[in-house]
């Protein structure tokens, strides 16, 4: 689990396998991931991060309403402290070139970075990986 004074920042995937009842083992160690990050107010996403979640559970977990949907992302809003800007897309242009990673998910590390982000917690990614001050986890 990351130190008291690390912030984290939390990438889509994570937040979708607390959702997924498919993935019994993944969602538990998603949502333990979770609780211990909100109850420390460690854990941070970008708005790109709310648009991904709501995309993929509106086409992925249809038995979910759009109240609850927005319900979700009113609570995930507290969380939203990384930016998406331009100089993020740029950023994030430059770390899909030096790294080799999609595009969106390095404009998602840029987010995290400007965020001043120490975590980056995601499944796709590789474990350990570091991008400046930023560690894969």
């Amino acid at each position: 689990m990351p130190s008291a004074k690390m912030n984290c920042f939390v990438d889509t995937n994570v937040l979708l396998y607390a959702q997924d009842p498919r993935l019994p083992e993944k969602r538990k160690r998603a949502v333990e991931w979770l609780d211990a990050l909100a109850d420390r107010s460690l854990a941070v996403i970008s708005p790109q991060v709310m648009n991904e979640f709501a995309f993929n559970i509106l086409k992925k977990f249809r038995h979910v309403d759009i109240d609850q949907l927005l319900g979700r992302l009113e609570l995930m809003e507290t969380f939203c402290q990384a930016p998406t800007t331009a100089d993020t897309a740029m950023k994030g242009l430059l770390i899909h070139q030096r790294y080799k990673l999609s595009f969106f998910d390095a404009v998602l590390i840029a987010s995290a970075i400007s965020a001043e982000c120490g975590i980056f917690l995601s499944e796709d990614l590789s474990h350990h990986q570091t991008i400046g001050a930023l560690r894969i986890v």
